[in-house]
């Protein structure tokens, strides 16, 4: 008896391809972000609850990147020459947390100090998410500065932030109306802890509390560019800087961090010993032993206990 076979595609193996990339993403958004900042990210994603705050952003959001793209961002046939290493770049740090994959915009030269460095953007849950980088002043920073940037910016996208954004932008734009104005009136309050995950990613990325601490203090710009336009109008108001610093500070006692540093102090060993045993030997010269540093330490802490920490500071439910 013929077997029928089906004309159209086979798009299980895809879907589950997809559904296993959202539990990993997941599940390594939950081991550095902040765990409030996550909960108003769900509740935000809920059909019955939250996403009725957000439709006016998802009409808008088509409209929004036609006028995005023509007038602020690059199209993808002139992206290239050192542009190309930075993408490469954003790459490595996306797969370090594990972030869903954005769509990359750089922006026009004309369009220079008009955005920050990094700006994440998007609708909600599942819809289009975006990362806009300025090229030009990004590859200027020292390797590290940059990682916190753009980790940062990942990090945003990673937690869902890119709506809160999104909406804070369409309110200060000609595709405002009454509905997103009100979305961003509804949503500052939140914003005040988006930047806690962020700041996680970010120095999770670079790897330096000290680097990532000056970056937060004094916020790289683009040449030609004052200190006080680091930030366009529309951007969302974050938690203080000192208040920044301090979450991040107490984030570098955490396991999550220390984990990561003895993974990359057990590389840079590994890179030093290979290197040492292809070089030629010097008579008389010993070789340094310096003390490994791939362990945990014992009084790092949870999670749990940093996240409480920063809530009862912040005096958050």
């Amino acid at each position: 008896m013929p077997t029928h076979v089906s004309d159209g595609p086979d798009l299980s193996h895809f879907v589950q391809h997809r559904q296993l990339d959202a539990y990993e993403q997941g599940m390594a958004r939950q081991t550095y972000a902040y765990g409030v900042d996550l909960r108003r990210s769900r509740w935000l994603a809920s059909p019955s609850l939250g996403n009725p705050l957000v439709r006016a952003v998802d009409r808008a959001w088509p409209t929004l990147a036609g006028h995005l793209m023509q007038e602020s961002f690059l199209p993808a046939d002139r992206v290239g020459g050192s542009a190309t290493e930075l993408l490469a770049e954003v790459s490595v740090l996306m797969k370090l947390l594990r972030a869903p994959l954005p769509t990359l915009r750089l922006v026009r030269p004309e369009q220079r100090g008009r955005w920050p460095l990094v700006t994440p953007l998007g609708a909600t849950r599942g819809g289009a998410i975006w990362l806009a980088l300025d090229a030009e002043a990004l590859l200027a920073l020292e390797p590290s500065a940059r990682a916190f940037v753009i980790g940062s910016g990942l990090g945003h996208l990673h937690c869902d932030h890119g709506v809160y954004f999104t909406a804070h932008l369409l309110a200060g734009r000609r595709e405002a109306n009454f509905g997103t104005q009100a979305v961003r009136s509804l949503l500052s309050p939140w914003t005040g802890v988006l930047a806690f995950s962020a700041d996680r990613a970010g120095l999770l990325c670079c790897g330096s509390l000290e680097r990532a601490i000056a970056v937060i203090e004094d916020p790289p710009v683009p040449v030609g560019v004052g200190a006080a336009e680091s930030e366009p109008p529309w951007w969302p108001r974050m938690a203080s800087t000192q208040e920044r610093v301090r979450a991040l500070q107490e984030f570098a006692r955490s396991t999550v961090f220390a984990r990561l540093s003895a993974v990359r102090a057990r590389k840079r060993d590994q890179a030093r010993g290979e290197a040492l045993a292809e070089a030629p030997s010097v008579a008389g010269e010993a070789p340094a032993n310096e003390p490994p540093a791939f362990h945990v330490p014992e009084d790092a802490w949870s999670l749990a206990r940093v996240d409480a920490r920063l809530t009862a500071r912040l005096r958050l439910l």
